[in-house]
């Protein structure tokens, strides 16, 4: 009887270490995310090249189409999925070539006319 207690006492002192554990690595994981790195730091201060960014985003605009009839042949088996494949397609289009429309206009009027999220998806497109 006195054999079960103590094993039962080694399993719950283990069980406890175990979760300690594993709350320490979820903290330290949570901190990591939420903490800017040095090199993203680094990377938001450097100005956005508008003008090569504004052109990349035009004709990435363009180049959602590229490859539009294979896409239907492979994933567009009935009328309503190529339709739908169609208008995402064009959605990004739009999307891409309203970008490059406010990245031309931050050319004259400053940055401030472009958001944050802007500014990351135009110097990402850029790099």
């Amino acid at each position: 009887m006195e054999d079960s207690k103590g094993v039962r006492g080694r399993i719950f002192i283990l069980s406890g270490a175990i979760l300690a554990g594993l709350i320490a690595i979820a903290a330290a994981l949570i901190f990591q995310s939420t903490t800017p790195s040095v090199a993203s730091q680094g990377q938001d201060q450097q100005p956005v090249q508008l003008e090569q960014a504004a052109d990349q985003a035009a004709d990435l605009s363009e180049d959602v189409y590229s490859g539009l009839d294979t896409t239907k042949k492979i994933i567009g088996k009935t009328e309503a999925r190529n339709q739908a494949i169609e208008t995402g397609r064009d959605a990004a289009s739009q999307k891409l070539q309203e970008l490059s429309d406010r990245a031309q206009q931050a050319k004259t009027h400053g940055e401030e006319v472009l958001s944050a999220t802007d500014k990351r998806v135009l110097k990402h497109i850029s790099e």
